[in-house]
């Protein structure tokens, strides 16, 4: 399954020219990545729990529908994350990338299609190990 999904994140990190791409547990634990060197998945998976906690806790405050996704763009770069609940609701998987900024609307549409298409194909294999 692991492998599958790291297909996935090669796919999406060739197609999108991402620094780093993983999918992670709510709580941070990195269960697939591609990355460039030099940068830590940890850090990534840790930050987008952190982010992902924040933005619920938000949308609770504030009687907001689900998160589906977060951006935050940095002058340079880029940070895009999808929440991902499973089926059962108990269980919920982040899928994040990194990038450089994205150079037009249009791009960062490409992005958004790109996620669309990682979770649609990581969808099945994240479903079985919640089960476990």
């Amino acid at each position: 399954m692991v492998n599958r999904l790291e297909l996935v994140l090669k796919e999406l990190n060739d197609n999108g020219n991402f620094r780093a791409s993983l999918f992670a547990t709510s709580t941070g634990l990195v269960l697939a990545s591609q990355k460039e060197e030099g940068i830590d998945e940890r850090v990534v998976a840790a930050m987008g729990s952190l982010l992902s906690d924040s933005a619920y806790k938000a949308a609770e405050e504030l009687e907001l529908s689900d998160i589906e996704s977060m951006k935050i763009k940095y002058k340079d770069d880029y940070i895009q994350m999808r929440n991902m609940i499973m089926p059962d609701n108990k269980n919920q998987f982040l899928l994040a990338i990194l990038s450089k900024a994205p150079e037009s609307d249009d791009v960062e549409r490409y992005f958004d299609q790109l996620l669309d298409w990682a979770v649609d194909n990581s969808q099945d294999d994240l479903e079985k190990l919640s089960s476990l």
